[in-house]
């Protein structure tokens, strides 16, 4: 999967980045780094165009160990994602101490928005706390104007899901990158 993901990725626009799910297997059995290594080199995408997501339950299992691989991730030019953030193992004393440069804030919290107000004090809060510990905060799961505009307020740094897009295969994907993109050059700084 990383090997076709970086592939498919090569002949994406060059502000494209990739982002593939790694298991705690993957990282438990030893060679995550020369397989990450492996699909660079043969695919030839630039190392920042990879992002690597983890959960944060797997924090649960050799922490230590853990932020050594990650750490090297992110030596290797890549960079680390804590997907799904918030549902599984939530402990803030080891957040500070995992090597990712971006929160995925977790579905659960995007859904009930407009209308949770304690929803959204945890999507501040945790939103703060992203941005305190030098991390990009995306809400994930956004489906709608409403969502939009309440993560903005609470100062979220971007978003996925089906507002922007729903599924699609490669050869689509593709066509809407390239879209996306001369849009963005197209618009007023």
């Amino acid at each position: 999967v990383l090997g076709s993901a970086c592939a498919a990725a090569v002949n994406w626009p060059n502000r494209c980045a990739v982002c593939v799910n790694v298991s705690i297997h993957q990282i438990l059995a030893g060679n995550l780094i020369a397989d990450i290594e492996a699909a660079l080199r043969e695919s030839g995408l630039a190392p920042e165009r990879l992002e690597i997501e983890i959960t944060e339950s797997m924090f649960a299992q050799d922490m230590e160990y853990i932020s050594s691989v990650l750490t090297k991730v992110q030596a290797l030019g890549a960079s680390v994602a804590i997907d799904d953030f918030g549902t599984g193992y939530s402990c803030l004393a080891t957040l500070k101490d995992i090597p990712a440069s971006k929160l995925k804030l977790d579905r659960a919290f995007v859904a009930p928005l407009p209308g949770d107000r304690r929803v959204f004090a945890v999507v501040k809060a945790i939103t703060q706390l992203g941005r305190e510990l030098g991390m990009t905060v995306v809400a994930e799961g956004v489906e709608n104007r409403e969502q939009l505009d309440m993560l903005q307020s609470a100062g979220v740094d971007a978003i996925q899901g089906f507002l922007h897009a729903r599924p699609m295969n490669e050869d689509e994907l593709v066509g809407w990158l390239l879209r996306q993109t001369q849009n963005l050059a197209g618009a007023p700084a």
